[in-house]
């Protein structure tokens, strides 16, 4: 049987968001359809044009968490 990838796929490749089997098992692919590479070079490519953005929470909230948990 034939795996098909999506583009949600290849994400999850980026992020390191697969379980080992399943990243060896998509290296695999890439390594032998050319579409496949290509398609993740594109998501690499988009994804490193766009901002790097981090958040961090009000110490407000990060105090109101803080007491719920004691509750």
């Amino acid at each position: 049987m034939i795996q098909r990838y999506t583009d949600f796929d290849l994400l999850k490749y980026y992020y390191k968001e697969l379980d080992l089997f399943h990243r060896l098992e998509m290296e695999f692919a890439m390594e032998n359809d050319s579409m496949l590479i290509e398609d993740y070079i594109k998501i690499q490519s988009t994804l490193s044009h766009l901002p790097q953005v981090t958040f961090s929470p009000n110490k407000k909230v990060i105090d109101n968490v803080l007491a719920y948990s004691k509750a």
